[in-house]
């Protein structure tokens, strides 16, 4: 069932930023308030330019832009190109899976959220940005792979569950990543500091 993922997951990130993180924290209030808003527009679509959009789709578009608008004017640029790159490899995968999807070999949505994790660290060093990155990238090829289908008379929802769905798993795989860099860097710290006790005592 498409959807059930994004709705799990979102959940779970949204009683985790409303409950647990730093009541002192503004990011807290936003993230939480702009979680909740997805949530309730996911479900609804409607049509531009004979093209069904989802409502989160528009949502998502218009916060991230503004979002990218409030960056330094080089990282601002450098962002936009990035999310251009992001763009074309989700089309490019898009593409690839329509015309010889033999070379899916497990599931689709594990394989495109894994490709634009990847493709993400390599070009946003900047943890923070990643996801943003894979948000707008991924949003802009939906639009972009709409227009090719619309080509051909090929119905598709621009922002649809199934691609809400991908870009949950991204961000669980990115969460996860920084999990264990940080414990990590936590068990390096510590280790680092019981060898110099233990040098010390010695």
């Amino acid at each position: 069932m498409e959807g059930i993922i994004f709705y799990w997951v979102s959940w779970m990130f949204w009683i985790m930023a409303t409950f647990f993180l730093d009541r002192k924290n503004k990011d807290r209030t936003i993230f939480s308030a702009w979680l909740l808003l997805l949530i309730i527009l996911s479900p609804f679509t409607f049509k531009v330019f004979s093209v069904e959009t989802s409502t989160a789709a528009v949502f998502l578009m218009g916060t991230l832009y503004i979002m990218a608008c409030r960056l330094e004017r080089l990282k601002r640029v450098y962002f936009l190109f990035c999310t251009f790159i992001m763009m074309m490899a989700y089309v490019s995968f898009h593409l690839f899976e329509l015309f010889d999807p033999v070379w899916v070999i497990f599931s689709r949505k594990w394989m495109l959220a894994f490709l634009l994790v990847y493709l993400a660290a390599l070009l946003q060093k900047k943890r923070v940005l990643r996801m943003p990155l894979i948000l707008l990238g991924g949003i802009q090829g939906e639009v972009l792979y709409a227009l090719i289908l619309r080509q051909y008379s090929f119905p598709y929802i621009i922002g649809s569950l199934a691609f809400l769905d991908i870009m949950v798993l991204s961000a669980s795989i990115i969460a996860a990543w920084s999990v264990m860099q940080w414990t990590a860097s936590y068990f390096e710290t510590n280790f680092k500091h019981f060898e110099r006790e233990k040098q010390k005592l010695s």
